[in-house]
């Protein structure tokens, strides 16, 4: 089994430019369905342009790939069928056996030189509440030689990630010292190290891209009824695909630090994805 993870960010501090909340995650699959799956979606990109062709949530960060590679014409058919081809994927990944584990942590300061410095440990954190609940998915479904694979870090700093696994590899905790419930890493046959590679290359780092971006705007739906863009009204194709639904999908799937934070999302999870008739025992 292997879990796919990016990143994302947004801002919850009026009058800041910086981002206080990070989001991590993505979606998990064994590797015995991983080609079919990557072929069902290579074959929407096929339909609309080119099977090859890099897609992300916010499409234009890829515009200057495609520049640089002399494939405008492929950019400027995802750019214009990019709400198709969204659907159409979260389609794909509806009828797939998936599981989506996104972690959510909310700076202690909104302090711009403060958030700077604690960059890097929020990464780690975030990134080591989601490598927890992969870690007991594993232990549960006894996966053989589970692998984590992330998109390239920003700045080519990947020590957060790789400090955090070594010590829940090695030694069943967090590097703050915090157990994992599920053991060690090592007793669950992980492979040793994370795997990174470039999100442009790879068809399963832009799935999650593109969940953990609709998972962003639900989020920002979350906290203001106004916002109920694209990506809250797309989730709800693939919302059982969360760790844990229907009825445990706050703490299994989706793993938030701040309590104010989580129950306003729960809260809008169950109104948006949840049926009326499961809702009263949640």
């Amino acid at each position: 089994m292997r879990w796919y993870a990016d990143d994302t960010d947004l801002r919850l501090a009026a009058g800041h430019s910086m981002p206080n909340v990070v989001l991590y995650g993505g979606f998990t699959v064994k590797k015995s369905d991983e080609l079919t799956l990557r072929r069902d979606i290579e074959e929407v990109k096929q339909r609309y342009s080119n099977s090859r062709a890099p897609i992300k949530w916010n499409l234009q960060d890829l515009k200057k790939e495609y520049n640089k590679k002399g494939s405008n014409e492929f950019y400027d058919m995802m750019w214009q069928h990019r709400a198709e081809i969204k659907k159409e994927i979260f389609e794909v990944l509806a009828a797939h056996d998936i599981s989506i584990i996104v972690s959510i942590v909310k700076s202690y300061t909104d302090d711009k030189s403060k958030l700077k410095k604690s960059k890097a440990d929020l990464a780690r954190y975030v990134f080591a509440n989601g490598l927890m609940r992969f870690a007991l998915q594993c232990k549960e479904k006894g996966a053989d030689q589970p692998e984590v694979v992330l998109d390239w870090p920003d700045g080519s700093n990947s020590l957060p990630y790789d400090e955090e696994f070594a010590s829940a590899f090695n030694y069943g905790k967090s590097k703050d010292g915090q157990g994992y419930t599920s053991g060690a890493l090592s007793t669950l046959n992980f492979t040793d190290s994370i795997h990174y590679t470039r999100m442009k290359h790879s068809t399963m780092l832009q799935v999650a891209d593109l969940i953990v971006g609709a998972t962003r705007e639900f989020i920002d739906h979350a906290l203001d009824s106004e916002k109920a863009k694209h990506g809250s009204k797309l989730l709800r194709l693939i919302a059982p695909k969360f760790r844990g639904y229907p009825t445990n999908v706050m703490g299994r799937g989706i793993v938030v630090s701040n309590s104010d934070l989580k129950s306003k999302i729960n809260e809008r999870f169950i109104e948006l994805y949840i049926d009326e008739d499961l809702a009263p025992f949640l």
